[in-house]
């Protein structure tokens, strides 16, 4: 929004490899088909087996034209470190030696509930299963990316991305929210700190004749999406506070193929901070703080009307949840 950035394809993954986590489901899934479509070759990673099968077969089936196209799938639990080091491995390996070109972190799910009412092993599995599957799946990509490799004399390698998956939430919080939001803010705060720690890397990589250089250029991103129509969306609203639906009224669902496409459509701009809706842009603009701009003008103007916007909206859902709490007293609390 706002953006004035080059024409230029900035994420090209025709005959590339990716990496999808939690991809046989939701956003991860339509992320996996979408890049399919442009002709990269995609591995997909989530626990389960039979949805992992379902998902490859689906993409085969949906881009048999593309020759020497690739699909594969990896069982694996992302909260343990040294499954993402397996991933990547296999990945590796699968890939005739060489790392992927691109990891998209998807993995994860929202478990909504009022903070006293939702224990603390629900709020320590939503930090495992949101933050720390992506920083795990971090950790690993970026020790095998930027592993020194011999000097010159190599064809040049492609900029590789690695792709966060956060939220909105992230930006402006909802009452409601409480397990899941400070998640998806630290790997807001994670990806912000990699997009600044990784510059380190790439100054070294622009010194070709240095032995410690790695093999390629490295560019960070994070998507924020807001509401995405899928089978967990559904399970969050079985669970969801009525306050909380109430204090998103706001946030009309997406799709996850829309989702899928509108980030995509951003990464080739080559957008970092990437939001899918009107909503959530302005919920960003509210939030920049000191985080790299996708456009120093358009961001800048975004930030101010945000903050005017968002004088209004944050005193509204304060007010909102004290009436409600005068209203309806207090909420049942639940033993889940």
């Amino acid at each position: 929004m706002f953006g004035f950035g080059s024409r230029k394809n900035e994420f090209i993954v025709e005959g590339r490899t990716v990496v999808v986590t939690g991809g046989s489901d939701g956003m991860g899934r339509a992320v996996a088909a979408q890049l399919a479509k442009k002709g990269a070759n995609v591995v997909v990673v989530a626990r389960t087996v039979s949805k992992l099968q379902d998902t490859v077969e689906d993409l085969k089936a949906n881009n048999q034209n593309v020759p020497k196209q690739r699909f594969h799938y990896i069982s694996a639990d992302l909260t343990q470190s040294a499954e993402c080091g397996r991933v990547i491995d296999e990945v590796t390996a699968w890939n005739e030696g060489a790392p992927p070109d691109v990891v998209w972190c998807c993995a994860g799910f929202s478990h909504p509930g009022f903070f006293v009412d939702v224990p603390i092993p629900v709020q320590r599995q939503q930090m495992d299963t949101i933050y720390w599957t992506a920083a795990n799946t971090a950790h690993a990509t970026l020790r095998s990316w930027l592993t020194p490799v011999p000097p010159s004399g190599q064809m040049k390698t492609p900029r590789r991305h690695l792709i966060f998956t956060c939220s909105t939430l992230a930006f402006i919080p909802i009452a409601g929210y409480a397990p899941y939001s400070p998640a998806k803010a630290a790997i807001r705060s994670l990806s912000d700190t990699l997009s600044q720690e990784i510059e380190m890397y790439n100054g070294v990589h622009s010194q070709r004749h240095r032995r410690d250089a790695p093999a390629a250029d490295i560019k960070v991103h994070t998507v924020f999406p807001m509401g995405i129509l899928s089978p967990g969306f559904d399970n969050e609203q079985k669970i969801k506070p009525d306050l909380t639906k109430k204090l998103e009224e706001a946030d009309k669902p997406q799709t996850p193929t829309e989702v899928a496409q509108v980030a995509i459509s951003a990464l080739e701009r080559g957008e970092y901070l990437i939001t899918t809706m009107f909503v959530g842009h302005v919920m960003k603009g509210a939030a920049l703080g000191p985080s790299p701009r996708n456009s120093i003008m358009g961001d800048t103007f975004l930030s101010w009307l945000s903050s005017l916007v968002f004088l209004q909206v944050i005193p509204d859902l304060r007010n909102t949840a004290f009436n409600w709490g005068k209203k309806n007293g207090l909420p049942r609390r639940t033993s889940t």
